[in-house]
């Protein structure tokens, strides 16, 4: 089985206690493990960030999708113009991502503005931590903004009383699975919500991603389950979008 990560990211420079931490160890060991195709992510904190991931992408062949970071239009110097964000989307099938909470960025219609415009017309996903969001911004985009595709990624088996009722009420919204860890974790989130509603996600370099990959291959789903979790939400949500 073949995977493609919606949640690889990578550092500059090496950080402590990491097994893999750059770019170049995260993908050799993302390829020696059958993922064959990956949207990156600059964790670093620098003005240089979306540059990086784009330079990197651009050198992949296609196995990566730039993912970046998205500040609002009132972050004049930090964000991407109308023009700049649909160029982005339509030559580099660019992801975007936003820090709710490290950047000082809530999910507001007010902040984000045209943006979610854009986002939702071009069937572009938009990544965000369960841990940086606020469920009731969420569905206050959702029901604005009920196309829009949103990705919640890392997120935590306590709180999925709130998130899954979340993702049955509104449309378009997914998880990764980097965080299913409770006993038949997957298992019972996909009877719940339906494998199309999940992506394969590794969360490196934070987590190694081994345990994602063996909890897929020998959980107790169909295999047609497990292949569009492993893949095929992956190609229907990023590489096959109508832009």
């Amino acid at each position: 089985m073949i995977f493609k990560d919606i949640n690889c990211g990578f550092y500059v420079h090496r950080r402590p206690l990491q097994y893999a931490c750059l770019h170049d160890e995260v993908a050799a060991l993302a390829e020696r493990d059958q993922i064959v195709a990956r949207a990156i992510y600059n964790y670093d904190k620098g003005a240089d960030a979306n540059e990086r991931t784009r330079r990197y992408a651009a050198q992949s062949g296609g196995a990566e999708y730039p993912v970046y970071r998205l500040m609002p239009p009132c972050y004049a110097e930090e964000t991407f113009t109308r023009e700049a964000m649909i160029r982005a989307i339509r030559d580099e099938r660019a992801l975007f991502r936003i820090h709710p909470k490290t950047y000082a960025a809530p999910l507001h219609i007010w902040m984000y503005d045209w943006m979610l415009d854009v986002l939702t017309e071009s069937r572009t996903p938009l990544l965000v931590s369960l841990q940086e969001l606020d469920l009731r911004d969420a569905a206050a985009v959702k029901e604005a903004y009920p196309q829009l595709r949103l990705i919640i990624t890392n997120t935590d088996q306590w709180l999925n009383r709130q998130y899954v009722r979340f993702a049955q009420y509104y449309p378009e919204v997914y998880f990764d699975t980097c965080n299913t860890i409770e006993y038949y974790g997957i298992e019972n989130m996909t009877k719940i919500l339906g494998a199309e509603k999940f992506l394969f996600g590794s969360y490196m370099p934070e987590k190694e991603p081994y345990d994602k990959l063996f909890q897929l291959l020998y959980c107790e789903l169909s295999q047609e389950e497990k292949e569009l979790i492993a893949h095929g939400n992956f190609e229907r949500l990023v590489e096959e979008r109508g832009v």
